[in-house]
């Protein structure tokens, strides 16, 4: 009786032992891993990619026993600061995710609490070499630690209203090619603000605005870059710098002068109004500019945009900023970070990686996308205006040099701050010049003036 209860009492231990921990006798269950994921998709690209994960859990989830679950938060501060508590453990935080997206600036925080999983011992050599490699060179964090992994890049595009384009070049003779500089994108600014003026002669001074930069902090640090030098050094920004008197006056002088727009939200806004004919932007605003225009008085017109590669300063090199977070696997067990990193790694096969991309104007993330992308598969897209900006931002691939913003403690706030200061400068300026129409425009010590007020700020 006793050796009968000891080989019970082994067989149940052996069963609860399988169970737990793998296969149960060779019969090929396993035992389910389940992951958790956070992240700000919303709307198509939301959908896309919550239809992906529910394909996954389908196929290779369901085969090698993993299941994917999703929690979204649209706000990404409110995301990160969940995710900053979970690590943390503070009282009443959720539990820690097994994945999330992230964008370099949380990343360098989590990773310095000791909290992300290194990627590249959950990645070979061959797997990490069919990633882009500055998409891949912004995980790095500026050590040579992998802790993000790109999924859906976006870039900076021009956005073009070519409705109202084209009936104000017929009308002046300025050629789209023009819009290939800023230069020439301020010189037309200035004609249209003068041929939308003298449409209405019983109403000076009326003329319309004709593009924005949105935002114009990646606007001036850009524009730094194109032309050699770094918009921020040392944990500062450079304005003692020519090149950002040149930048500044480009957008200052004619943001008072009423070409450029003076705005502080998406330019996707003022593009439904009309109230600009081109907007430099991230290319993942594709899906939310409009078809049709509804005019202040209430008029409608349908419209067409064009995709063109972001602008260039005269002289300068062709350069443009990559945006976009990535997914970071936390640490947890070597049995969750594994299953974690076979879902990306599936999440970013080519094929996926453009279905994930194509729902929105996000570039895809892996060399073998741009090749279908340029070859046969563009046309397959629905959406037109995804699909010229996917088309152009792959020809910038071949053609532009993408750099990494700086990621520092505090370059959130310096951003703010710039921002904040020169569009509220340039609106109390413009009030200025329009007071000033009737007496006698501001000259040149004017403005000189308002250039030191800033400098006098940071």
């Amino acid at each position: 009786m006793k050796k009968l209860l000891c080989v019970l009492l082994i067989i149940c231990v052996l069963i609860v032992f399988f169970a737990f921990h793998g296969d149960i006798w060779g019969t090929g269950r396993k035992k389910i891993v389940t992951l958790m994921i956070w992240h700000t998709y919303v709307e198509q690209m939301g959908d896309s990619f919550d239809a992906l994960v529910q394909e996954f859990n389908e196929t290779v989830g369901a085969k090698e026993g993993i299941v994917v679950s999703v929690a979204v938060d649209a706000n990404a501060s409110s995301l990160n600061e969940m995710l900053m508590a979970a690590v943390k453990r503070d009282p009443g935080a959720p539990a820690c995710p097994d994945i999330a997206l992230v964008y370099p600036n949380i990343a360098i925080e989590l990773a310095r609490l000791g909290a992300l999983a290194d990627l590249g011992t959950l990645f070979t050599k061959d797997e990490l070499d069919r990633y882009v490699p500055e998409f891949l060179e912004e995980g790095r964090l500026g050590n040579d630690t992998l802790y993000i992994l790109p999924i859906a890049k976006s870039t900076e595009v021009l956005f073009v209203n070519r409705t109202l384009f084209d009936r104000f070049s017929n009308a002046t003779g300025v050629d789209i090619s023009q819009l290939a500089t800023f230069e020439g994108i301020l010189d037309a600014a200035e004609k249209y603000y003068e041929w939308t003026d003298a449409q209405t002669p019983d109403i000076p001074n009326d003329g319309k605005t004709f593009y924005y930069p949105d935002t114009p902090f990646n606007y001036s640090m850009i524009g730094f870059e194109q032309l050699g030098d770094r918009f921020v050094k040392d944990g500062k920004l450079n304005l003692e710098s020519q090149t950002f008197r040149r930048i500044w006056n480009s957008y200052f002088l004619n943001a008072v002068r009423g070409s450029v727009a003076i705005y502080d939200s998406y330019s996707g806004y003022l593009a439904m109004t009309g109230d600009i004919v081109c907007a430099s932007g991230t290319s993942a605003g594709a899906t939310f500019y409009p078809d049709t225009v509804i005019y202040a008085d209430n008029t409608k017109e349908d419209v067409f945009f064009d995709i063109l590669p972001f602008p260039v300063f005269e002289g300068g090199e062709r350069v443009v900023v990559q945006r976009g977070g990535g997914m970071c696997i936390l640490k947890s067990d070597s049995e969750k970070e594994r299953a974690a990193a076979l879902f990306l790694k599936w999440l970013t096969e080519p094929a996926r990686n453009l279905r994930f991309a194509a729902s929105t104007g996000y570039m895809p993330v892996t060399t073998g996308v741009f090749e279908f992308l340029l070859a046969e598969e563009l046309e397959n897209i629905e959406n037109e205006l995804v699909r010229k900006t996917l088309k152009t931002t792959a020809a910038m691939k071949e053609d532009y040099r993408f750099f990494v913003p700086p990621v520092f403690d505090g370059f959130d706030e310096l951003q703010r701050k710039y921002v904040n200061r020169l569009l509220t400068d340039a609106k109390g300026a413009r009030s200025e010049y329009e007071r000033r129409r009737e007496t006698g425009l501001p000259g040149a010590f004017y403005f000189e003036v308002k250039f030191r007020d800033f400098l006098k700020d940071f």
